[in-house]
């Protein structure tokens, strides 16, 4: 089963400043740009894209924020996401391999850690397409 990475989202100090570079720089698109209320605190997601891959620039309100701990406090790549064809199947998967899930249950994306490795989440399959990211999947869109 292939299982192909289609989105990278991260952890960035300037959402203007990061979405200029990958503008400029790689020549990503911007898609929208969200924000997704939480129950401890808010985050700000910018999502662009190269026609294939879903970049997301995320920046937390506060260090408190729901899943901002997930990957650490500073700037880095906070998580990469995977489309899969049986998201059922595959969570089970993780949790058998000494996975930890991460999201409650029935939340998408579902968000996990590999047993001593970083935060990973899963999909179903055409999660991450243009059409997808223009509705608005992770929240409100402000642009």
């Amino acid at each position: 089963m292939s299982n192909l990475i289609k989105h990278i989202a991260m952890r960035v100090l300037n959402i203007e400043e990061s979405r200029k570079f990958y503008e400029s720089v790689f020549g990503y698109k911007h898609v929208n740009t969200v924000l997704r209320k939480g129950k401890v605190g808010d985050h700000i997601s910018c999502h662009m894209t190269d026609g294939y891959m879903d970049l997301t620039l995320i920046h937390y309100e506060s260090p408190s924020a729901d899943e901002a701990d997930f990957a650490g406090p500073a700037p880095c790549i906070h998580h990469i996401g995977m489309e899969v064809a049986d998201l059922d199947a595959f969570i089970k998967d993780i949790k058998a391999n000494g996975g930890e899930i991460l999201t409650e249950p029935g939340h998408l994306p579902v968000k996990f850690r590999s047993p001593g490795g970083p935060v990973a989440e899963v999909v179903p399959m055409k999660r991450w397409e243009a059409e997808t990211l223009g509705a608005g999947v992770h929240g409100a869109v402000l642009e």
